[in-house]
């Protein structure tokens, strides 16, 4: 035997992890289907089947909104990648697209944020469009922590699985095109570590040590509600349109499988057993669960017939997943961040300010998550800069765009030290002005 056969075999099961995170998702998806909010009876112990109908007029094996919006985050990240502005502007048109043509069972919250989209002739900046929107909706509410966002974010960390910094940015950003309370960005954090972890490793990672990722006010809450979780059995938390309740059910069927079959088939059978939303809770689940244990663990039967807009089947997932994470940037961000943003950031380290608490530098890594409210600075696609605050709610606020990067740079470095200030937790030397070294 070769040397190189024991990496051949490693790279053909990553393969197959890849292709278990969309396929696995869709057959949670169309599992779950027949069975929301109780529509066909489902005996306790009974395993679940692909029987078709539910909320709409499904086929047998046909999935719901939830494989439909992950599809488009997929294509859109194939082609471009889920790094840029494009990127996220091509996934708001293609929900636009499919809203148009091929939804099914539209959650509420979404069909309003992107309705607003659609109804704006201009189809230019879609994402920061879908972004405003969805914020205010957040505003007008304080209603918008439903699992809508969390049952799609599987294709993200497909997209970065070689670079973690990215992802729970991305991962957040995504969430927040239509979902933009805060749990719902934490939980789509949560889980792309999660399926990233899982297709890196071949195994189910522990949840619990992604709270890390997290911002450091939240934490304890989340790892309170992961640990329930993992206590009691999936239908504990019903209802799970909640974002929580939803992850919670998802974790708990992988911590609770029901019955004596093959691990994936019992753990998605025990989401089902879930109760009321059934094929999300599934298709989160799934998605997990097909990270870790590859494409080749789920059923035949479930392969032969799962199927879904627009006009795919498993093997179009196949495909599509691997040029998902083909498409991926191997090099991490944080060896492309140019030297004056590294200066930057150092600068503000050496005097005592927190990166990833006062601020964040675009691309750089942010060691033991995020606070809730900092200061942001990148650089743009057409070279010049940005800087922003970011808080819980609320539109993120620009406070300046600009080629000028010595206007940035100070911009930046005074807003940051207004931050600390604030806080309580930095104080001002005098007469502090920025001087390059």
């Amino acid at each position: 035997m070769s040397d190189a056969d024991p990496r051949a075999r490693a790279s053909d099961a990553r393969e197959d992890r890849v292709e278990g995170t969309l396929l696995g998702g869709a057959c949670g998806d169309a599992l779950g289907v027949p069975y929301e909010l109780g529509s066909a009876p489902l005996a306790a112990g009974e395993v679940p089947r692909m029987i078709g109908g539910g909320l709409g007029p499904y086929a047998p094996g046909e999935w719901s909104d939830d494989t439909q919006m992950a599809v488009v985050i997929a294509r859109a990240a194939a082609e471009h990648g889920l790094r840029t502005v494009d990127a996220l502007d091509a996934v708001v048109t293609g929900w636009v697209d499919w809203l148009a043509s091929g939804a099914s069972d539209v959650g509420t919250q979404t069909r309003q944020v992107l309705g607003e989209v659609a109804a704006d002739v201009d189809g230019a900046r879609a994402a920061e469009r879908a972004r405003l929107a969805s914020y205010a909706l957040h505003a007008q509410t304080g209603r918008t922590a439903g699992n809508g966002s969390l049952m799609r974010t599987a294709p993200v960390a497909l997209a970065l699985l070689d670079d973690p910094a990215a992802l729970g940015e991305q991962a957040r950003a995504i969430s927040g095109l239509t979902h933009a309370d805060p749990l719902a960005g934490d939980a789509c954090v949560l889980w792309c570590h999660a399926i990233r972890r899982a297709v890196l490793d071949g195994d189910v990672p522990d949840l619990a040590e992604h709270v890390v990722e997290l911002p450091h006010a939240r934490r304890d809450q989340w790892a309170g509600w992961i640990a329930d979780a993992e206590r009691r059995t999936p239908s504990a938390f019903a209802p799970n349109g909640y974002v929580v309740t939803a992850l919670q059910a998802a974790w708990s069927a992988i911590c609770h499988p029901l019955g004596d079959g093959p691990l994936v088939v019992a753990s998605l059978s025990a989401a089902v057993h879930a109760g009321d939303d059934t094929d999300t809770v599934a298709a989160i689940a799934g998605s997990l669960l097909g990270a870790a244990h590859g494409a080749s663990a789920l059923s035949a039967e479930w392969l032969d017939a799962v199927h879904g807009w627009p006009g795919l089947r498993a093997d179009d997932l196949r495909d599509l997943a691997r040029r998902v994470a083909d498409r991926g940037d191997p090099a991490a961000v944080d060896l492309q961040v140019s030297d004056e943003l590294d200066e930057v950031a150092e600068h503000l380290v050496s005097r005592g300010l927190g990166e990833g608490h006062h601020f964040v530098v675009h691309g750089r890594p942010v060691r033991g998550g995020r606070s809730s409210e900092y200061i942001g600075l990148r650089v743009l696609d057409d070279g010049s800069y940005r800087v922003w605050y970011s808080g819980d709610r609320g539109t993120p606020r620009t406070y300046v765009e600009t080629p000028d990067w010595a206007v940035a740079r100070q911009r930046f470095v005074d807003e940051v030290e207004l931050l600390g200030a604030s806080r309580g937790d930095w104080k001002a030397p005098r007469r502090h002005r920025w001087k390059r070294r």
